[in-house]
């Protein structure tokens, strides 16, 4: 049974600009089936709101459809958490608890992050809180 991880909206957006990057080993090793990826509404939304952003799109050169094919695949690569759980204010920073939410509905293992509000945090509740390289290095342990 593959490890679970909520991967946040850094890396998948991260990986969707640099595919053939640490980030990008994210998903591929969700791909692979490594382990099993876990997303949120919250997430994708993030995702989405942040590839849009024209600066991105123009500095990037991608647009609208390569955004919405993008969110589609996360789904359909990823189960989706619709549910997050009350939790106590966690982050030092309350717009990222929805992570810590999501990685508690779907008992995840890790949550793989690039925000330092949540890394500073290192674990909850037996959730350990890693960067992108730090997450893939732990699958490849764990193969």
């Amino acid at each position: 049974m593959p490890t679970n991880a909520v991967v946040d909206a850094s890396v998948l957006v991260s990986a969707f600009l640099f595919p053939h990057s640490v980030p990008g080993d994210v998903i591929a090793c969700a791909r692979e089936e490594l382990y099993q990826l876990y997303l949120s509404p919250i997430l994708i939304e993030e995702v989405r709101r942040s590839l849009m952003n024209a600066r991105l799109k123009d500095a990037y050169g991608y647009g609208e459809d390569a955004v919405s094919a993008w969110c589609r695949e996360l789904e359909a690569l990823g189960k989706m958490v619709e549910e997050l759980p009350t939790i106590p204010p966690i982050c030092r920073d309350p717009d990222d608890d929805h992570v810590i939410a999501a990685a508690v509905a779907a008992q995840a293992t890790f949550i793989v992050t690039g925000d330092k509000d949540l890394l500073e945090l290192s674990h909850y509740e037996g959730i350990r809180i890693l960067t992108a390289r730090a997450f893939v290095d732990a699958i490849a342990n764990l193969s």
